[in-house]
């Protein structure tokens, strides 16, 4: 970390406490606000100049003014085609998720279904698992032509054709759902936790059933919790590009995210920005409205708030014959969004060739795929991939760090700026910071500078996006810290610097660590921003598992990708085990 501003000792006799830290802290905070600057300035820069692409002749920074793109992008009847898929993929999506992760929340914050740890723990997981790995899955169990449940189904039933289509708009805003069910889990689940049940006993006492105080008392409380959740699952279902790669290219099935990739990486023919610079313009916007909205919901966030004591415990309802509903609901989400795309993926794995689970296709199961993968390609992907998941989560923790000093600790009007500067890559989907990005380095880096393509690009990508989790763990884990500490360090004649590196940081050790490795395995199943901006060069796991999928080695890629997840246990394992510390602790 940059050395900090020292102040002199202390004078005889000693000034008010309330003033030294005063005196103290512009001259360090003054050093982070100017760092920060940069990374600050790269995030709106690269909007901007996604904007500013919009209006140019096939978004060449040096292309004439025009606003054909706009026309195109609401006149062109292809392009509107991928307006209306998006938003149906995406509203699929909502549904889904919402719906499986607001019900399973409900469970076990609210009523005796118990398994709370274990539930948590499976969620969390979900999160990690890579989309395009249970994408994999989902089209080896209902394809139309290789599915093994519809291939079962048509030789069962006689049926000519596949029952289920897997690989269309409602079956990619499922399968993404149900992967972003564990996010909305998460922040349902946190926002039904700091609530007090005194107001739904009250409505029970009342003579209300547990289906009226759940429409009229709790859903309306955890207003904002759901609307961030799907505000947030919304966003990361617009910039996904691995479930649309992998379900919809090979029908010609396109969404915004791949879009965006078949115009700037066509196989024939000059790439377009013009067109994709202007779709990605209007994103911006959307996003920046749906941002200003669950911000004016924050802001009018007192009606929602029902404070709680420390022996503060939720109330909770008897499910009774209803347990096996609950069961059902659980088992099944567990089932069909972990379990069985999991074994799928890991048969054919095992095959030659995608077949359906039979007594003869056991006769031709083997290892082959793992002996025969081509380990200087995997160990390009996997050399790329480590450093990735090392530098990125680095970078943008100390990014974050500083964004978070600044924004809690600072005194200045213009803290809440940088505060909502951290927050846009939270709020826009991460493919409008690649797209923006991949122009920058690719007309204005050049030669012995050049970034196009290189490691330094995505590493600073990927931590710019990152930022805006790091920003919010750190802001909450400061906020924690009371600044009596600091100012009594600073009273003791400690410097600036000494009280931050004494005190502070180990404070915030635990916090940093759970940032840290959330952020690295994210790098890890990122196939996002390796696919738009990187390059042979920078190949990771995710990417190389989703071109032999593309090339048709279905086998292979199945096989990479199992040894992708066998790489992420380790670092799951530790993660998992810090949570459960801190939960401990919190607990003691």
């Amino acid at each position: 970390m940059t050395q900090l501003t020292t102040a002199p000792a202390p004078a005889a006799p000693p000034e008010p406490p309330d003033t030294r830290p005063s005196r103290r802290r512009p001259g360090a905070l003054g050093v982070l606000t100017a760092l920060i600057s940069i990374p600050a300035l790269c995030v709106v820069g690269l909007l901007a100049l996604v904007g500013y692409l919009g209006f140019r002749v096939q978004g060449s920074p040096d292309g004439a003014f025009t606003l054909g793109n706009y026309r195109a992008l609401f006149g062109n009847a292809q392009v509107w085609d991928v307006v209306q898929n998006t938003v149906v993929y995406v509203g699929v999506t909502l549904v889904v998720a919402l719906f499986f992760g607001t019900a399973i929340a409900l469970l076990v914050e609210r009523t005796d279904f118990g398994w709370e740890r274990t539930i948590g723990t499976i969620m969390v997981l979900r999160l990690l698992i890579p989309g395009f790995f249970t994408a994999m899955g989902w089209i080896f169990l209902f394809h139309p032509r290789i599915g093994a449940i519809n291939q079962w189904a048509m030789d069962g039933l006689g049926l000519a054709s596949a029952p289920i289509n897997i690989v269309s708009l409602v079956g990619m805003g499922v399968v993404e759902g149900l992967a972003l069910s564990a996010l909305v889990f998460t922040m349902v689940s946190s926002g039904l936790r700091s609530l007090d049940g005194s107001l739904e006993e009250a409505a029970r006492a009342s003579g209300a059933r547990p289906w009226t105080v759940l429409r009229r008392v709790t859903l309306p409380l955890i207003y904002p919790s759901l609307l961030g959740a799907g505000l947030f699952a919304g966003t990361i279902a617009i910039s996904s590009l691995d479930i649309p790669l992998i379900m919809g290219l090979s029908n010609r099935i396109y969404v915004f995210s791949s879009y965006l990739y078949v115009a700037t990486n066509p196989s024939a023919g000059q790439p377009e920005y013009g067109v994709p610079a202007a779709f990605s313009a209007v994103m911006i916007l959307l996003a920046l409205g749906f941002s200003l909205w669950y911000q004016r919901t924050l802001r009018a966030g007192r009606k929602y708030q029902v404070v709680s004591g420390k022996g503060y415990r939720p109330a909770r309802v008897r499910l009774g014959r209803w347990r096996w509903a609950a069961w059902l609901l659980v088992g099944g989400y567990v089932l069909w969004s972990i379990v069985l795309p999991m074994l799928m993926v890991v048969w054919i794995s095992l095959l030659p060739f995608v077949q359906k689970p039979s007594a003869a296709a056991m006769n031709v199961v083997s290892l082959d795929n793992y002996a025969n993968l081509d380990w200087s390609f995997v160990g390009r992907g996997l050399t790329t991939s480590i450093k990735l998941m090392v530098l990125a989560p680095t970078l943008a923790v100390l990014m974050s760090l500083a964004f978070a000093f600044v924004v809690v600790r600072s005194r200045s009007r213009g803290r809440f700026v940088y505060d909502l500067v951290a927050f846009l890559p939270q709020a826009v989907p991460s493919t409008v910071f690649a797209f923006g990005a991949m122009i920058a380095a690719l007309y204005w880096t050049q030669g012995w500078y050049g970034l196009y393509g290189t490691l330094t690009l995505l590493v600073v990508v990927t931590a710019l996006i990152q930022l805006a989790f790091g920003t919010r763990m750190f802001n909450a884990g400061l906020l924690q810290i009371h600044t009596e500490l600091e100012e009594a360090a600073a009273m003791s004649g400690a410097s600036t610097w000494t009280a931050v590196r004494r005190i502070t940081l180990p404070l915030l050790r635990p916090v940093v660590t759970y940032t840290w490795l959330w952020l690295a395995l994210l790098s890890l199943r990122d196939l996002t921003v390796p696919t738009l901006i990187g390059g042979q060069d920078t190949l990771t796991l995710s990417v190389a598992s989703w071109t032999l999928f593309n090339t048709g080695q279905v086998g292979a890629s199945s096989a990479l990708t199992l040894l992708m997840i066998g790489l992420m246990t380790p670092v799951v394992v530790l993660f998992l085990l810090l949570t459960r510390k801190n939960e401990g602790k919190a607990i003691s």
